[in-house]
């Protein structure tokens, strides 16, 4: 039970943040947000075709992706791009240090409340493959970003 109120309050609450930040501007980086989500789905369903994460708790009407994908990991590359967008190494850098935390921290708790689980020596290729999204979701941006104050 509390597991599942995690998994919704993941899929829910992130949200809120972005009401806080200038709509317009916002309205600016939320495609590359969703160009995270469809990469982390693409990268689930890799995960589990080869075995190498096993979903074990989502929320209806999810089967092999978290609740996370659609929540907290399609606002925080917004919120990125948002402050840092312009400057590529400041950018890559704050999302390197993301990573990070995520790769090695924060899948350590999804594992620990049993919504995942992996090998151990797989939060490496789950960090390189965050830096590869990071930098594919940049190219992105800059490719459809239009300014919304002109």
């Amino acid at each position: 039970m509390l597991t599942h109120i995690f998994l919704w309050s993941m899929l829910i609450l992130p949200w809120f943040i972005l009401l806080l930040l200038d709509n317009k501007r916002v309205k600016s980086f939320i495609p590359g947000g969703l160009v995270s989500a469809l990469l982390l789905t693409i990268l689930f369903q890799l995960y589990q075709r080869y075995n190498l994460i096993e979903v074990v708790e989502t929320i209806f009407p999810l089967t092999n992706t978290t609740p996370f994908v659609y929540g907290i990991y399609i606002v925080l590359p917004t919120i990125f791009l948002y402050f840092t967008f312009g400057n590529f190494w400041l950018y890559i850098t704050i999302n390197t240090i993301s990573d990070a935390i995520f790769s090695f921290g924060i899948m350590n708790l999804y594992e620990y409340f049993g919504i995942y689980k992996m090998d151990d020596h797989f939060h490496i290729v789950i960090f390189i493959n965050c830096i590869i999204c990071a930098s594919l979701i940049y190219l992105f941006q800059k490719w459809q970003y239009i300014d919304p104050y002109k």
